[in-house]
């Protein structure tokens, strides 16, 4: 069966805004046998050695930038496919290169869907091995109109399972491989074709009190300290014994994490928003994808664990007993519906941030003129399955938008994370500050609306770029994000500020007083909270544009301090848990920033374990 998708090759300006090359117009169609002799005679007109092999490189602009593809033929065929340069998020839009490389080579065209969750990966991709084409003298339209490739997943989903996982994010894995650990066989299945949902897309950034980078540094913190803090964040609405659970396991989840997952961590700490400390770990790579890509290998790893991608989650089957006994899927290669018979199945679909018409339905702010930092998957599905079930929901109105994002395409800014590490000062078109740059992120977000155009400016300078070292880690989003002028370098205030259109006068009086302010260690105008306060002193300058994104739903499903998912008596639905973003009144009105990866980990592997020792 044929799906249309965005997959369909770019042409014209659609290919300019990708940074593709212009395709050659298609040709009268041939015969399969007289397009072979065309292959064979242009392989034989270019031959570079004895074999018949040549090679061309073609570029292609992905999420993350431009990319070089080397693409050789041997014999009018495509034997070799290589991707050169590309910074493409690690298990997403690699992943997605390599399945389409297989297709290709495997069926000799280009008319190849594009993998779900890396679709901007994939058509950068084909642009690339195109325009590589037609370096190579091929006629690129003719390898568009080919026969297509059918995707057939090289993963066979059982028809049961003692446990079955629906979404494979950080909490999916947390509970997929915390069943298996137990003994039961799992299936840990996602409606997309690449892993990682929105802890991918993420910083990673947890935390977690008393971890060990605090222990080496001196610095006093306790699960306590991290309760009272999401408690107060989120205005006492949170469930106090849900978040007691998460603070308290936070340093068993890292530990987790680090063994069972082999997750690397920076040697440093970011204090986010509400936090009265700095207690947030760090990934390596300053990237979720650093847990998902290492997750995504250990659950491979495992015998009686069945990773598949691909699977939408349509149904859950509940007998007249109570119990959930199954899910209904659908298998979005094929078209086929199946049935998978389980004891116990686990919710960790993640939220609905992507979801316009949910997002109104709850909370009618959250329009369409309102970008989003999320995957296109958190559509909320997992919370309508539930719901059609019996499940009931919390929390729903309680809509999270996050500060920094580009005013263009909703996207997280990590090179923005300077203001989290105590450098740089917010400021508005009028080149003055609004508000305080380490407040909660509904207070920062709210200030940002206000402000003319609706856009903040993130300042800061060369010592904040080198101390930080975000630059370096997200040099991809940097260079991105410069070519489009959302970030503007220059050598002073006055060019930073005029190429921004903020005011240079009234930009460098704040600065002259925001550095008065550090000196005295003193934030009369908004009380600047970070330990440190580092001022704006030499050049280049850097200014950000900045504007809120739905970034994350507190509401979800309401559930049990043992992950189960209630129904709307407030009674447990038999075999039904639910972890992470899916899952409500965790974080009451706001949350505060590197929490969700310590639920996602804590609750993910409570539910796990409850699942696979549920007993009807």
């Amino acid at each position: 069966m044929k799906r249309y998708s965005r997959r369909q090759f770019l042409t014209g300006g659609a290919v300019a805004a990708l940074g593709g090359t212009m395709l050659l117009a298609g040709c009268a169609p041939m015969t399969e046998k007289e397009a072979a002799e065309k292959k064979k005679e242009q392989a034989a007109a270019t031959d570079k050695n004895s074999e018949g092999s040549v090679t061309a490189i073609g570029q292609g602009m992905g999420k993350h930038g431009n990319f070089d593809v080397e693409v050789s033929m041997k014999d009018g065929a495509i034997d070799r496919i290589t991707v050169l340069d590309s910074r493409e998020t690690p298990g997403m839009g690699d992943v997605a290169m390599d399945k389409m490389t297989k297709a290709i080579i495997d069926n000799q065209t280009l008319d190849v869907d594009t993998i779900s969750g890396a679709t901007l990966s994939s058509m950068a991709f084909l642009t690339a091995v195109g325009s590589a084409l037609d370096t190579l003298g091929e006629d690129t339209e003719d390898w568009k109109h080919r026969e297509p490739a059918q995707w057939v997943n090289d993963v066979e989903l059982p028809d049961k399972a003692d446990v079955v996982v629906i979404g494979a994010g950080g909490a999916g894995f947390a509970a997929a491989i915390t069943a298996a650990n137990e003994g039961k066989s799992v299936v840990l299945l996602d409606k997309m074709g690449v892993y990682g949902g929105d802890t991918a897309l993420s910083g990673g950034e947890m935390a977690v009190p008393g971890n060990w980078i605090q222990v080496t540094q001196g610095v006093k913190d306790s699960p306590d300290g991290l309760v009272t803090d999401m408690l107060v964040g989120g205005d006492n609405k949170g469930d106090p014994e849900l978040v007691t659970i998460i603070a308290n396991g936070a340093l068993d989840s890292a530990n987790w994490l680090t063994y069972e997952g082999g997750i690397s961590w920076k040697h440093d700490l970011m204090q986010f928003g509400g936090h009265s400390i700095k207690r947030s770990i760090i990934p390596i790579t300053h990237s979720g994808s650093e847990m998902t890509t290492k997750l995504t290998n250990r659950a491979n790893e495992i015998e009686n664990l069945v990773l598949i991608g691909d699977m939408k989650a349509e149904e859950l089957i509940r007998e007249k007993n109570g119990a959930v006994t199954g899910v209904k899927v659908l298998d979005q290669q094929t078209g086929e519906e199946k049935t998978i018979a389980c004891n116990a199945v686990v919710l960790t679909t993640g939220g609905f941030g992507s979801n316009i018409e949910m997002r109104m339905k709850y909370n009618p702010e959250m329009d369409e003129k309102i970008l989003s930092t999320d995957s296109v998957a958190a559509q909320g599905d997992g919370i309508v399955m539930a719901e059609k079930i019996g499940a009931d929901t919390i929390d729903m109105e309680y809509i999270q938008t996050y500060p920094v994002c580009d005013p263009e395409t909703g996207a997280l800014l990590y090179v923005g994370d300077v203001r989290l590490e105590n450098y740089g000062i917010l400021v508005n078109k009028e080149g003055k500050r609004f508000v305080e740059e380490l407040e909660r992120r509904d207070v920062i977000s709210n200030g940002i609306k206000a402000q003319t155009d609706g856009v903040g400016y993130l300042l800061f300078d060369q010592k904040a770029a080198d101390n930080t070292g975000l630059i370096k880690t997200h040099a991809d989003e940097y260079e991105n994000s410069e070519s489009r002028g959302v970030i503007v370098k220059a050598d002073t205030l006055d060019e930073v500020a005029k190429a921004q259109g903020v005011d240079p006068e009234a930009l460098k009086k704040t600065v002259e007083q925001w550095n008065e302010y550090c000196k005295k260690g003193s934030d009369p105008d908004f009380h600047y909270s970070g330990e440190e306060m580092n001022t704006i002193e030499e050049g280049p300058y850097y200014l950000m544009a900045c504007k809120p994104a739905v970034h994350y739903t507190m509401g979800g499903l309401h559930i049990t301090p043992e992950a189960e998912v209630l129904d709307k008596d407030g009674k447990p639905i038999a075999a039904l848990y639910a972890a992470g973003e899916v899952a409500g009144h965790k974080m009451g009105t706001n949350r505060l920033g590197s929490c969700s990866m310590t639920d996602i980990y804590t609750f993910g592997r409570i539910a796990g374990k409850n699942a696979a020792h549920y007993k009807a």
